[in-house]
């Protein structure tokens, strides 16, 4: 082996993370594991990692609290205000000076574009971006998140995720003025793949299943969660899993349908049927009342409403993603609002109801041959969900059955995302 190729092997794999966190969303959390113990497994002690945080000071909490040693991870302070200004600004510039010596000075005093001008990738995690329903404010977002390392000269993958439709005019704008940048797009499903072909995107694109797929449970998660339910008799019964969202409540809200009322006449109503029911809030941020990111508020308000609360559990408080999904494989069956909810219990070959808001729930379930359990949350009522919930009950045998044909499959994919990301890291480590 050269010289020259005994430094590459030797070099530095920076990498940059970008649109996930360890706090809130435990969806994006298990992408993160999921991605960051594979790149780990790939690169070892080479491998740095920068985290974009919007939730910089629980992230670096989480981080040292894990059984996993994350000394090769930093945290940078990437809150979308900061990000949008002053960084997007000074990225622009960049773009523009960036490459002149004594023009570039002034640049590296910014965290995030030192970061992203010094890194050898950059992996956008973004569970969905660039969809038309998701509004002004939050597609400018996902277009800056990926704008900035572009106009610092950093190449950009995007880790498995839905986009699309592309019908709004500002929304298809956006995408094609930034997609066709990317040197890899990993898309969630068929759907995204072809609202992305819609549009004209498609050279760069591969097809790969969510991320969350591919985490595994961990030895101490997996403690945790026998010692939270060994002692408790509970967990003997049939125990109907509960992911409540609030942002299908907020969708809900807007349409004059009350899903928080609906919520706990279902629970109620497993209740008084016989069920136990666990309550999960898939997304959780312990030190904040607000919603965003944060279903702890919409659960505890719905657990409060239950007067017989004997057999029901839940945990109102911050958990990994790996001690929900083996709480959620305690489950008979599990009906949620959470995406990554629907990935831990098909993970886990639990048999899975979807009240949903987008077309990201729909093209998973596709994959296992399940779509026509994915239910719009526009057309919820008490009674059409718990005609559902007994639709589930009766098929359940057949629906694990198509779970346990079609995991395999989807469980390979998933692990594509970090294959087809790493033959981009080589391509350019062999610069």
């Amino acid at each position: 082996m050269t010289n020259a190729a005994n430094l590459r092997k030797m070099r530095s794999i920076n990498i940059v993370i970008t649109a996930a966190s360890f706090c809130g969303n435990k969806g994006a959390a298990a992408m993160l594991q999921s991605g960051i113990k594979q790149l780990r497994e790939r690169y070892g002690e080479r491998l740095r990692i920068t985290l974009m945080s919007t939730y910089p000071e629980r992230d670096r909490e989480i981080i040292a609290s894990m059984p996993e040693r994350y000394d090769f991870i930093s945290v940078v302070n990437a809150k979308p205000e900061k990000l949008l200004f002053p960084t997007f600004p000074l990225a622009v510039l960049y773009g523009f000076f960036g490459r002149v010596p004594l023009l570039r000075k002034p640049f590296p005093h910014n965290k995030i574009i030192r970061a992203y001008s010094e890194c050898t990738m950059v992996v956008d995690m973004a569970g969905v971006s660039f969809v038309d329903s998701r509004g002004f404010v939050m597609n400018t977002y996902a277009f800056v998140c990926v704008a900035v390392p572009t106009l610092c000269g950093a190449p950009v993958c995007k880790y498995s995720q839905a986009l699309g439709s592309f019908k709004n005019p500002y929304n298809r704008f956006l995408a094609r003025r930034i997609l066709p940048k990317m040197r890899l797009i990993c898309a969630r499903g068929e759907i995204t793949k072809s609202a992305l072909a819609d549009i004209g995107i498609i050279e760069n694109v591969r097809l790969c299943t969510d991320g969350a797929f591919s985490m595994l449970d961990g030895e101490r998660y997996a403690e945790n969660v026998q010692k939270l339910c060994e002692n408790d008799s509970f967990y003997n019964g049939y125990v109907v899993g509960v992911s409540i969202s609030s942002v299908v409540e907020k969708r809900c809200r807007k349409l004059g349908i009350d899903y928080k009322n609906i919520m706990t006449e279902f629970v109620v109503h497993l209740i008084a049927e016989g069920y136990s029911v666990l309550m999960i809030a898939n997304a959780a941020r312990e030190d904040s009342i607000r919603p965003r990111n944060n279903d702890l508020p919409i659960c505890s308000e719905v657990y409060a409403k239950i007067r017989d609360k004997t057999n029901v559990r839940y945990y109102p408080r911050e958990m990994f993603p790996e001690e929900l999904r083996l709480l959620i494989s305690r489950c008979k069956v599990l009906v949620a609002s959470r995406f990554h909810a629907m990935i831990g219990a098909l993970e886990k070959r639990v048999p899975v109801l979807l009240v949903g808001w987008s077309h990201k729930y729909r093209e998973v379930l596709d994959m296992f041959e399940l779509g026509g359990y994915a239910a719009d949350y526009s057309e919820l009522t008490s009674d059409k969900l718990w005609a559902e919930f007994q639709r589930l009950l009766e098929n359940s045998e057949e629906i694990r059955a198509k779970i346990a044909e079609n995991l395999p499959r989807v469980k390979e994919s998933s692990r594509q995302n970090i294959k087809l990301i790493s033959e981009e890291i080589d391509k350019r480590n062999t610069r």
